[in-house]
């Protein structure tokens, strides 16, 4: 039983899956990229974050009831990580921003999308395209893209799919490819196949882990492989 000074939410566990299968996905491409470069199954596997990401994301702004503080989470975990994004893939400082970056450029602009603001959506996603490529964020236009296909594909399936396979056969016909194969699992979420909802406190303690754990296992598991490279390596 709740207190009745809890709030009472939903707890999507088919959500949290995608959650683990999307941190696995990038852990694994991130172990082939720092240590074993030349081990392209880790690389192969690495293709499915990107999307699994996306469509996070997506539900993220869609399903918060403060999108300020989503975005402001987004945003300050997108800095606090670029520290030990920049030392595990020993590169520059600002060579190359995290991911982070523009996810939070796209969720800012389908936060305006979704009120309907075209007056700011279009600039600010113009402004995510620019920052994306002048800035050399990780990912560049095509998360971006991504996340706006995923928006798609919630509420269109089948001509989602259609632009998703348009921009993975098209516009990146590499191993990029590979990130279709988690087109099927999000399907499944999107279809409510995987969703499995279950009622939760926010006075439990696993409300208030799952909150921020997806966001801090970035820069966590970054620092912890560059400690390794330097450890071991």
């Amino acid at each position: 039983m709740f207190s009745r000074a809890s709030t009472v939410r939903t707890f999507d566990f088919g959500r949290e899956l995608l959650k683990v299968a999307a941190l696995v996905t990038m852990t694994a491409d991130h172990v082939g990229a720092i240590f074993y470069p030349d081990l392209i199954v880790l690389h192969a596997v690495g293709r499915l974050a990107f999307p699994l990401f996306a469509y996070l994301v997506t539900l993220g702004i869609e399903s918060t009831k403060k999108p300020s503080r989503y975005l402001t989470t987004l945003l300050a975990f997108a800095v606090v990580s670029q520290v030990p994004y920049f030392l595990a893939f020993g590169i520059q400082p600002f060579e190359r921003l995290n991911v982070l970056f523009p996810l939070f450029l796209s969720a800012l602009s389908l936060y305006f999308f979704n009120r309907g603001n075209m007056q700011v959506f279009v600039p600010i996603l113009s402004l995510a395209f620019l920052s994306s490529i002048f800035f050399n964020m990780e990912g560049t236009f095509y998360v971006i893209l991504m996340v706006g296909a995923m928006k798609l594909l919630r509420s269109k399936p089948e001509l989602g799919v259609i632009v998703l396979l348009a921009l993975n056969l098209v516009l990146l016909p590499d191993i990029q490819v590979l990130a279709l194969l988690a087109v099927p699992l999000i399907l499944l979420h999107v279809k409510n196949v995987l969703k499995m909802e279950i009622i939760i406190s926010d006075n439990s303690r696993l409300y208030s882990v799952r909150k921020y754990a997806f966001y801090a296992y970035y820069p966590l598991h970054l620092a912890l492989l560059y400690w390794i490279s330097i450890t071991f390596f």
